[in-house]
């Protein structure tokens, strides 16, 4: 066989090689994404309340001071506390979210 036979033939092995691994990428991807697919729809579900709460800033401090009223009987100690634990998570997620976006 000649010089360029054998390169022809080395060509069409190494292409049905990685038309190989391509298909084996291809179904770790998609188990993959299924295994994510209801984490992302958790988040994207939390997403779109921030964003109906950022939309919307007189409706969430109304709700904020229900909250408070309703839970007044527990102190308002207690009610300042788990506010800065709100805040805090609020802040470590937004900053998390911002990164992720960029």
């Amino acid at each position: 066989m000649t010089r360029s036979g054998n390169n022809l033939i080395e060509i069409a092995r190494r292409r049905e090689r990685l038309i190989a691994r391509a298909a084996a990428q291809r179904a770790v991807i998609a188990v993959t994404f299924r295994e994510l697919e209801s984490p992302a729809a958790i988040a994207d579900s939390a997403l779109g309340m921030v964003r109906f709460l950022r939309l919307h800033p007189l409706l969430t401090a109304a709700a904020v001071t229900v909250a408070a009223v309703a839970l007044r009987r527990q102190g308002m100690l207690s009610l300042t506390g788990r506010a800065v634990v709100v805040w805090r998570l609020w802040r470590t997620v937004s900053a998390w979210w911002s990164r992720l976006s960029a």
